[in-house]
């Protein structure tokens, strides 16, 4: 099966092949758990002990262009934050791609490791801790620009101390990327009976979920204003057209101040 399947990859056929494995794999989704899921507590550590021997500190697909987005909002020179930093693949893109000067923390000792061996300049450190005591240990005296919490407030059991605590911290704003509870098929999911897929290893990858709506909400009540909104994942043109129903997942730039 495998060497028929990199025989389509590699013949004539591929685009029709692409199509036919992406439609099969999105009609899966409605009906299957993930082959890597098992039950019981989330360990970051042994998440990225699996990964150093495959993928790790490089971007997928959808993680360039989600990396991408960030690339086209922070500026040359910026000193930029990224909280749940991981592999430290994001920060390195930024840094190549737009000559940043970048930061990192993470709660994973394994993931801390392989960035600080990437020359990367990240730290070991909890977000669930106070945040401005954590960057100030980690990095004393650095004043940043911009925080990214790329795909991790849905992680976290308090974001809404998160976010306001980082506001005082950044000059220019908050970038978060979040998926898009309300995407088109996780509402058919929902509809044929199961929750929406959100996670790979363990339902307990999530604690948290936002629509786009609930999120616009979310954030006004926070005191945040959004800047952008960039659905970067999701069906064709028609994420761009209706984002509520058919974006799979959102970056949105927030004003690191409370006014109108």
């Amino acid at each position: 099966m495998t060497d028929l399947k990199s025989g389509l990859r590699a013949s004539p056929l591929r685009p029709i092949y692409l199509w036919l494995a992406n439609r099969y794999r999105g009609v899966r989704r409605l009906f299957a758990y993930p082959a890597t899921a098992r039950l019981g507590v989330v360990d970051y550590d042994v998440y990225w002990e699996a990964k150093a021997e495959t993928t790790m500190g490089a971007l997928s697909p959808w993680r360039q262009r989600r990396a991408d987005v960030f690339v086209n909002v922070v500026a040359q020179n910026d000193a930029v934050l990224d909280l749940g930093v991981g592999d430290g693949a994001l920060l390195a893109y930024l840094i190549q791609k737009r000559g940043i000067r970048g930061y990192g923390l993470d709660v994973s000792a394994k993931a801390v490791d392989f960035c600080q061996s990437q020359g990367l300049n990240v730290a070991l450190g909890d977000i669930n801790r106070p945040i401005a005591a954590v960057v100030t240990e980690a990095f004393p005296g650095v004043a940043f620009d911009w925080v990214i919490l790329s795909e991790i407030i849905e992680h976290i059991p308090d974001p809404e101390s998160l976010l306001l605590s980082l506001r005082p911290l950044v000059r220019k704003g908050i970038i978060v990327s979040i998926p898009n509870t309300g995407f088109h098929q996780h509402r058919l999911r929902l509809l044929m009976g199961r929750f929406p897929l959100q996670w790979v290893v363990t339902p307990g990858e999530h604690l948290r979920y936002w629509t786009r709506a609930d999120f616009h909400w979310w954030a006004k009540g926070l005191g945040f204003k959004i800047q952008r909104e960039i659905p970067y994942e999701g069906t064709g043109v028609l994420k761009n057209v209706l984002p509520g129903v058919f974006a799979a997942a959102f970056v949105f730039v927030l004003r690191a101040d409370s006014k109108g």
